[in-house]
């Protein structure tokens, strides 16, 4: 009598295919962790896997897989910087949470929860000011040894890990505005403010490998754009813009607009559900232009995931109908919460059609009430 073989010899090409229907990179890590010989077929279909869909963090030590709608746990009690004190988490920024330590001697931490690795913060300026880690509204991780942010205002901050201080740009409203958001895009930081202007931090080496110097000189990139038609019937109830890297290496802004009600010109105006009065569109940065221009459509197999504090170019494989090429994702509290009695988890515009859709996973229904949520991509470290 044969015997069949045991689940420890799974071929390399059969635990791909396994791999390929595990959207969540914590079960991609439960699979490589049974034995030697599957943590070993992991890593040899590792680069052919399409990129694992981002987790939704829920505060703390909580997030939701959007994919199965299963609630995630990373334990970062055993993170050494985190024990013995309170720490209040604040963010998620790519594969990073932000944490500050209470009691004498509070910090502030980047923390990996994946790795453990940490980033130690400060919290004053260079001019010894104490700054507030909550209007951090992004932080970028540019390099294992430099990490910028959104102070305030027009503020851009930068540090070194480990730094005493943090070097900032100052703030000039009257004639940057209000930066909303902040990406890193061929190794120059960009700042977009509330009206789609687009400007370039500059960072300066420090001698003797001391704290970054944010520049004084910030570059005007994109001035106003003339109204658009559809916006010159009134005002829009909510607009939000976000700046995204796609995966093609272009300077993407998505703007969200929710129209009001009986809004001349829109095609959603009339409709009765209050999500359909959802617009979407997305312009890509012409740099040399000075302008933005519209796109009607992402590159091949792309998506884009965005937040306020962390936003992405993912392509997708076409594995779950729930999640597609050409759709923007967003979520739920960032902008449905206008839309609808309930918060849903996240909600998705599709570009080609314009379909509005808006998702509540079960079992978040758990962890209310939800003081933030931020997208999460879990980072390995190399």
């Amino acid at each position: 009598m044969d015997w069949p073989s045991p689940w420890s010899e799974l071929p390399a090409e059969l635990g791909g295919l396994i791999l390929r229907l595990l959207l969540c990179h914590i079960d991609r890590l439960r699979f490589r962790s049974v034995c030697r010989q599957w943590r070993l077929a992991e890593r040899q279909q590792r680069r052919h896997l399409p990129p694992a869909l981002p987790l939704l963090w829920l505060g703390r030590h909580t997030f939701l897989s959007p994919a199965g709608g299963e609630l995630r746990r990373f334990r970062t009690d055993d993170v050494d910087v985190l024990r013995r004190m309170y720490p209040s988490s604040h963010g998620s920024f790519d594969g990073w949470l932000l944490y500050q330590r209470y009691g004498e001697g509070s910090k502030c931490f980047l923390v990996n929860p994946l790795s453990g690795a940490t980033i130690e913060m400060p919290l004053r300026l260079d001019d010894g000011a104490r700054i507030n880690i909550f209007p951090m509204r992004k932080i970028i991780v540019c390099s294992p040894d430099l990490v910028a942010t959104i102070l305030r205002g027009s503020s851009v901050a930068f540090c070194r890990p480990g730094a005493p201080s943090w070097s900032a740009c100052p703030s000039d409203d009257n004639g940057r505005g209000s930066y909303v958001d902040v990406a890193l895009h061929r190794g120059k930081l960009y700042a977009l403010n509330d009206e789609g202007e687009l400007f370039i931090h500059e960072v300066i080496a420090a001698a003797g490998g001391g704290t970054p110097k944010a520049s004084h000189i910030v570059e005007h990139v994109i001035t106003p754009q003339p109204p658009e038609k559809a916006t010159r019937g009134g005002p829009l109830i909510l607009t939000r813009r976000y700046l995204v890297e796609s995966c093609a290496d272009k300077l993407l802004m998505v703007k969200w607009m929710v129209i009001p009600d009986r809004y001349p010109g829109s095609r959603r105006a009339s409709s009765s559900n209050a999500a359909d009065r959802v617009e979407l569109k997305v312009f890509e940065a012409d740099l040399e232009g000075g302008r933005w221009t519209e796109v009607d459509s992402l590159d091949n197999g792309e998506a884009l995931f965005v937040g306020r504090g962390c936003s992405k170019a993912v392509r997708l494989a076409g594995s779950d109908r729930r999640f597609q090429e050409n759709c923007v994702y967003v979520l739920g509290n960032d902008f449905f919460g206008y839309c609808n009695e309930v918060i849903p988890s996240y909600g998705s515009y599709d570009l080609g059609s314009g379909a509005v859709r808006h998702v509540v996973l079960d079992r978040m229904r758990l962890v209310w009430p939800v003081s933030g949520m931020e997208w999460f991509f879990p980072q390995e470290q190399a």
